[in-house]
């Protein structure tokens, strides 16, 4: 989404960490016709409301009439207005409804609105708020724009707006039982419509994986496999034979039949350690600790692809011909690491100087891009004449 970085540099919004949905495109759209539709019902129902107001109170002598029903229809209007110059601007370009001007300017509407409910009517005595529920679209933008956090402020905003509202009128201060009610139901219409946002951003995310990996399958499957197949049935090299049996079957079943890694860190451990004695005929012996942790399906994706690449690198380019990996629970006690797992890929290789290395592809991305993603980092130890070691935190 396009933001202009307005989201990061806005003041309202520096609540910490805000974790904004990562909406698809056409989701983002799509809810923003929804609020529309929503808009355009419930502006048209506060203004038709406030307006049958007016004309009862006036007809029946029994009634307080409105105190300020210019106010009011004014008000009301600029509801329907705000809404209808929504509703162009999505026409010509939906996503300048995505830019501050429209998004802060609702959220003022809707104090304004609640600020003026009780002064406008005279009275808190009446049956619904002026600007009714239409206050409910700024808080469900404010989610899908910036996230759940600034949705719950928003809400809270709206509903101490309200209170505030009601201070003239009432004796027993801002705070009473059904104001209260509604400053909750604001809040937590804020908390939904976020955790609704980020739910749907996960299955975008999933979705968009999901055609990724189906548009790699329709464009590797008559070339990269038909080559493999073919390297097996011709090839008198035993060696290259079984190398590019295995990497069928990894190629398969990533594509096919979903993730090549275990239900556990340390079955991923062993997979990884099993595939690289297959295929260079390495030497790898793996420890684990008995306590260690199964891991995330992340994590466990990340550690088993990081030290196959490792134990990879260690015979390409250590020319090594054994190698241990270790893992073990991280230590709670150490300063700044708050990673789950530590994981240790030593080398009898060649080793290498670490002023002089520079991060190749596999390194950075299959290595060091694969933990980073997981939420975890990297070390590595280049110890010339005396092998190498990778140390994975996750």
């Amino acid at each position: 989404m396009a933001d202009d970085g307005w989201v990061s540099r806005f003041p309202l919004f520096l609540l910490g960490d805000i974790n904004r949905p990562e909406l698809a495109r056409p989701t983002r759209i799509g809810w923003q016709r929804t609020l529309l539709w929503f808009r355009a019902i419930t502006a048209a129902w506060a203004f038709g409301l406030f307006a049958y107001e007016i004309w009862d109170r006036n007809r029946q002598a029994s009634k307080l009439s409105v105190a300020h029903p210019g106010w009011g229809l004014l008000i009301a209007g600029a509801l329907v207005v705000f809404t209808a110059w929504l509703t162009v601007e999505y026409n010509r370009n939906a996503d300048r409804l995505f830019r501050p001007f429209p998004v802060l300017t609702e959220i003022a509407l809707a104090t304004i609105a609640l600020l003026a409910d009780v002064w406008v009517y005279g009275s808190p005595d009446h049956s619904q708020s002026l600007p009714s529920v239409w206050v409910i679209a700024p808080i469900v933008n404010v989610a899908l724009i910036v996230g759940q956090r600034p949705a719950v402020v928003t809400g809270i905003g709206l509903g101490l707006a309200r209170n505030v509202g009601w201070l003239p009128y009432k004796t027993d201060g801002i705070w009473s039982l059904t104001r209260i009610a509604t400053l909750v139901l604001l809040a937590v219409t804020g908390w939904i419509a976020g955790y609704v946002m980020t739910r749907l951003g996960e299955a975008d995310r999933e979705i968009t994986a999901f055609k990724a990996r189906e548009e790699v399958a329709r464009t590797l499957h008559d070339g990269v496999l038909q080559t493999l197949a073919v390297i097996q049935r011709r090839s008198d090299d035993t060696e290259l034979v079984s190398l590019a049996r295995v990497q069928e079957h990894e190629l398969r079943e990533y594509l096919f039949g979903g993730s090549t890694v275990d239900d556990d860190i340390a079955s991923a451990l062993r997979a990884a350690a099993r595939r690289a004695e297959q295929r260079y005929g390495i030497r790898v012996e793996v420890i684990t600790a008995p306590d260690l942790p199964e891991g995330s399906p992340a994590a466990i994706h990340a550690i088993g692809g990081a030290v196959g690449e490792a134990l990879t690198n260690a015979v390409k380019h250590g020319q090594a011909s054994k190698a241990t990996v270790y893992a073990e629970p991280s230590w709670d006690d150490e300063p700044d690491q708050s990673e789950a797992v530590f994981v240790s890929v030593k080398d009898d290789g060649t080793g290498f100087d670490d002023g002089s290395i520079t991060e190749g592809e596999g390194l950075t991305r299959s290595i060091r891009g694969r933990v980073v993603e997981a939420g975890g980092r990297v070390e590595i130890d280049g110890r010339p004449g005396r092998g190498a070691e990778v140390r994975l935190y996750v």
